[in-house]
């Protein structure tokens, strides 16, 4: 069970910083206007929610409900 306990601990971790991350991608895209070293944070999710509909704010959106996930983590 301990070691249950520490993959649970790694991966919540993991989460953590994959959620940081994908938010500090998208404000730098939405500021710059361009994608940060070749990373197309907002194509990738434009692609990825382009079943539902596509926005010119899908960046925005996204972003917002990232945040929400980062914020309600701690």
């Amino acid at each position: 069970m301990k070691n249950f306990e520490k993959f649970k601990t790694i991966i919540s971790e993991v989460t953590s910083l994959a959620v940081v991350l994908l938010c500090f991608g998208i404000t730098v895209q939405l500021i710059i206007g361009e994608p940060l070293l070749g990373w197309n944070v907002v194509g990738n999710i434009t692609k990825a929610v382009g079943s539902l509909g596509q926005s010119n704010f899908i960046g925005v959106a996204a972003l917002l409900v990232l945040f929400t996930i980062f914020k309600s983590k701690k």
